[in-house]
């Protein structure tokens, strides 16, 4: 019988070798990324099953708005789910106990959701650094299938020892950043409506664009920046197999040490992927117009599915990419005791022995 003991490792002052340059950190990210290809489709099905779960409140809200206001059910399903959620938002502002509930509804979906997607992610997670330690130097490699297969660390049995191992970790810091989100929003929306009031008075009604700018780019650099810091803190977690408040620590003091090469690499992934989203968003469009040919149009339908798995599988691989980037750089960075083994060597959470 299989199991995985988990040990933790004390902690150690001194640092590892320098870091990685920017394009080996990334060469190295998306080769273990390659080698344990089976995570990204893993974490591609999560997030659709999430985004098929928030769809169940929004088709709850509309049959709500329905029901009370009158409206056609088939005209408000059809026009997406972002914009059917701001329809029924708008359309139940007259009824306040039916919005609140449709509000706490998606709000019980959206965080419960959250917890259950990252604590599975930590077993993926667990994939990634278990592989880059076994694969240390792949970016020095020559990239062919026995160097990718030095890095494959892929195994149900791993992702399962590891999701129960780092389940109430994951769990809490879904947990926190679901909660920073809410202070986001509500802060957000707090500056949006002050400026609606300060804009009542004439003399600043000239300003009322300027405040929602200000607070949209507020909120969203708020979000990116609570986003870095979930992602280096679970990280560290899974790395060092440490709490979580311990975890937190090492992060910051990663985060001021090797600050460069972590803003760099999230800086250039950032930038493929908002290059990404652009290419698809213009494929899409010219999709679109194949509807209006006749029997063409029969097409739309599967390219369009084909086009957000693909879509769908190519951000996870950029993502995962990252984190396992951001991941090789702090073992580099961090003592061989903080990260419970030396560089390269066998992860001490995975140890197989047989009972």
């Amino acid at each position: 019988m299989l199991y995985s003991p988990f040990r933790v490792a004390a902690p150690g002052p001194r640092l590892m070798a320098s870091a990685l340059p920017l394009r080996a950190a990334l060469k190295q990210g998306a080769l273990v990324t390659a080698s344990n290809w089976p995570v990204v489709v893993v974490e591609f099905a999560l997030w659709a099953l999430y985004e098929l779960a928030l769809g169940v409140p929004v088709v709850g809200g509309a049959f709500m708005v329905a029901v009370l206001l009158g409206f056609n059910v088939d005209g408000l399903l059809g026009q997406g789910v972002r914009e059917t959620a701001d329809l029924i938002i708008g359309s139940l502002s007259a009824a306040p106990v039916a919005l609140a509930a449709f509000l706490a509804a998606l709000a019980l979906v959206a965080a419960g959701g959250l917890v259950l997607i990252f604590i599975v992610k930590a077993g993926t997670l667990a994939v990634l650094v278990e592989g880059g330690r076994a694969g240390a130097d792949l970016h020095r490699a020559p990239v062919h299938l026995a160097t990718l297969r030095r890095a494959s660390a892929w195994s149900l049995a791993t992702v399962y020892h590891a999701t129960r191992h780092y389940g109430r970790r994951a769990a809490a810091l879904a947990a926190w950043l679901s909660l920073a989100y809410v202070c986001i929003g509500g802060l957000s929306l707090a500056a949006i409506a002050f400026g609606f009031r300060l804009a009542a008075d004439s003399a600043w009604a000239n300003t009322w664009p300027v405040l929602v700018m200000l607070a949209t780019s507020a909120g969203v650099l708020a979000v990116t920046v609570a986003n870095l810091v979930f992602d280096l803190t679970r990280i560290i977690v899974v790395t060092d197999d440490c709490r979580i408040g311990e975890a937190f620590r090492r992060m910051r003091r990663f985060l001021v040490g090797d600050a460069r090469q972590i803003i760099g690499i999230f800086a250039v992934t950032s930038l493929l992927l908002g290059l990404a989203a652009t290419a698809w968003i213009l494929a899409t469009a010219n999709v679109a117009l194949i509807g209006f040919v006749p029997f063409a149009g029969l097409l739309v339908a599967p390219i369009q599915a084909a086009a957000w798995i693909v879509r769908g599988l190519l951000f996870q691989f950029a993502g995962l990419t990252t984190l396992s980037a951001y991941q090789t750089q702090y073992r580099r960075f961090a003592s061989p005791s903080a990260a419970a083994v030396s560089f390269g060597a066998p992860p001490a959470w995975s140890t197989t022995t047989r009972s």
